[in-house]
């Protein structure tokens, strides 16, 4: 993950089915702000148990890449271009990245959705979760918190006491 900055906004980059990490690795190469968000996983093979890391969001990385910089990003092997809104790329909320990058950073089991109901817009204000900004829906008796990512339409969900929002 590179540090931010607060002049150029957060673009998201499309990427081929399970390219991300070689995507990344060429972005850093050629100095691109880029974060890709990931979980950690326990893979079983037939003699063996294996923690890995994989995408939180599959065939996205979210980039920060300066004016000079987006003609680098057509080039990139791996890449299928940015996600538009038009003919102009579509810019990420501020607060939507940040939420997932405390979610990441916590140590608790995130599940991801596409296209969640949601309802009320809260934010955490206690435990490992504070400052996450979301939306509370209930599923079966519990409290989940959703970060809708509405760019590359996935959500993120976490279970939540509901005196922590």
């Amino acid at each position: 993950m590179s540090v931010e900055t607060n002049d150029v906004k957060w673009l998201v980059l499309r990427t081929r089915c399970r390219h991300e990490y070689a995507v990344e690795t060429c972005l850093r190469q050629k100095r691109i702000n880029s974060y890709l968000p990931r979980l950690k996983r326990i893979r079983s093979t037939k003699s063996q148990k294996k923690e890995v890391e994989v995408p939180l969001f599959p065939g996205y990385i979210f980039v920060q890449p300066s004016e000079d910089q987006f003609e680098a990003i057509r080039f990139i092997r791996g890449s299928c271009g940015l996600v538009r809104t038009g003919t102009r790329p579509a810019t990420l909320k501020e607060a939507e990245l940040q939420s997932v990058r405390i979610l990441v950073q916590s140590s608790v089991s995130l599940k991801v959705d596409s296209h969640l109901a949601t309802g009320c817009r809260v934010k955490v204000i206690e435990g490992s979760l504070a400052g996450a900004i979301g939306y509370i829906v209930r599923v079966k008796n519990h409290v989940r918190l959703v970060i809708n990512v509405e760019l590359i339409n996935c959500s993120v969900s976490v279970e939540v006491d509901a005196h922590t929002v």
